[in-house]
């Protein structure tokens, strides 16, 4: 109940979209696992990050907008 009242404020989900970005991107340049399953799971996990960071950053956004255009009415 509390998480689906925080994720209607755009501030918090631009928020948890940037840390979703700087987790993937620092997984992608600073972890180096030694095998190969272990590098294609970080690869992956880094993917996974930088998605949720474009989803959570392109909601933020359009709360923001929706909620500019009903204060601005």
């Amino acid at each position: 109940m509390i998480f689906r009242n925080r994720f209607r404020e755009p501030d918090t989900m631009i928020r948890a979209g940037l840390t979703c970005l700087v987790a993937g991107l620092f997984a992608q340049r600073f972890v180096h696992p030694p095998g190969d399953f272990w590098q294609g799971f970080v690869a992956g996990l880094s993917g996974v990050f930088i998605g949720l960071s474009i989803i959570f950053n392109l909601r933020g956004l359009v709360l923001q907008r929706e909620r500019r255009n009903c204060n601005g009415r």
